[in-house]
């Protein structure tokens, strides 16, 4: 049941990420829940690290954390399969608290895509927990 609560977090990381990675591309507004400034956020200089767009970034991160689960669930325990995941899933949440904060201090904007990809992160950090 854990490992299937990671999975559909990290299925959701990723199409919220690939999202908004498409809409940036395509240079189209983001349907942003509660008229969010979205685009305020997305714009943004923090919005790319070392010059590739976060949700490039997200969508890698998604994409591995997908993959050791499903590597986890078809050839059990290990313990260094689940530390590795515990380690990615400890940085990428600590990625997105960075981001959070930097909506919250520095561009004093919220994007509600950005703040449903952390919390993806955060349950993907829950499910590695839970799996050590």
């Amino acid at each position: 049941m854990i490992m299937a609560l990671g999975m559909v977090a990290a299925i959701l990381g990723f199409f919220i990420a690939l999202y908004i990675y498409r809409k940036q591309e395509s240079k189209k507004p983001l349907m942003c829940p509660r008229r969010a400034p979205c685009e305020t956020v997305l714009n943004s200089p923090e919005a790319k690290m070392l010059g590739i767009s976060n949700s490039i970034l997200g969508m890698v991160y998604y994409a591995i954390m997908l993959f050791l689960l499903v590597c986890l669930q078809m050839g059990g325990e290990s313990g260094i399969a689940e530390i590795v995941l515990f380690v990615i899933a400890l940085v990428g949440f600590g990625f997105s608290g960075y981001l959070v904060w930097v909506q919250h201090s520095k561009i004093k904007q919220w994007c509600a895509w950005c703040l449903g990809s952390a919390l993806m992160a955060t349950a993907l950090l829950v499910v590695a927990v839970l799996l050590l």
